[in-house]
């Protein structure tokens, strides 16, 4: 299990986006994906909110369902009972389910269920992760280093909307991985909100693995020539 967890993580951080697939025109879904899948592109983010824990509310987990087992889909829970909405994400076929460390709820429990959860069939393991707000103290991290895979460092809070200023994100990265130490090869760091270009190449030249983008990809509505501009700028 544990060899087969690790594979998985070091496929999925050939993945330097995880495209937050909601903010695409529902009417060009279909194009988009094929645009995704021609460019190598297989991780798919996913915002679940009820309103409870910030003010946005979005889809439910039967969504996740929606869309091709080709894809890794990468879900970040904002909810108030996060290990009822975790084991729904995956039965619905969530392969990377991350809790919000500010959202409370019995987390230990919730990751050491998601550890339960091998393989199936060609099905790989399910990652559990583990997402902070922008001042949550990074000391409430280190009792869970143990149990999650993901690392998701939020640009702004989802409760309020304040945005960290860059300097304060790059430091707050840099001393993720500090904390992490040997154990940063077994380990995803992303980075998700309000994601720009240019933000994602300073984040990425840390050794950030994925950054998080919906709107930035889709904003201009040709997902194919944005795609050339991220690729050419992240991956020279």
């Amino acid at each position: 299990m544990k060899k087969m967890k690790w594979q998985v993580i070091q496929a999925i951080k050939s993945q330097y986006i995880s495209v937050g697939i909601l903010s695409s025109n529902w009417l060009e879904l279909q194009q988009n994906l094929s645009i995704l899948q021609n460019n190598q592109l297989k991780l798919l983010h996913f915002d679940i909110a009820d309103g409870q824990f910030s003010p946005m509310f979005t889809v439910g987990a039967g969504a996740i369902k929606q869309f091709p087992d080709t894809f890794y889909k990468d879900v970040h829970l904002m909810v108030e009972n996060q290990c009822e909405l975790a084991k729904m994400c995956v039965e619905n076929g969530a392969n990377i389910v991350t809790l919000q460390l500010e959202a409370g709820g019995d987390l230990a429990a919730t990751f050491e269920w998601l550890n339960t959860q091998s393989a199936v069939g060609e099905r790989p393991p399910v990652l559990g992760g583990i997402s902070l707000c922008p001042d949550t103290d990074l000391s409430h991290l280190e009792p869970y280093l143990d149990q999650v895979d993901v690392i998701q460092v939020l640009t702004l809070d989802p409760r309020n909307g304040e945005k960290a200023d860059e300097f304060s994100l790059l430091t707050r990265i840099k001393s993720i991985i500090n904390i992490l130490g040997t154990k940063r090869q077994d380990k995803i760091i992303s980075v998700d909100g309000a994601m720009t270009l240019d933000l994602a190449t300073k984040v990425q030249a840390l050794g950030v693995d994925w950054v998080v983008s919906g709107s930035a990809l889709f904003a201009d509505g040709n997902l194919d020539n944005t795609l050339k501009k991220w690729h050419s700028q992240l991956l020279q």
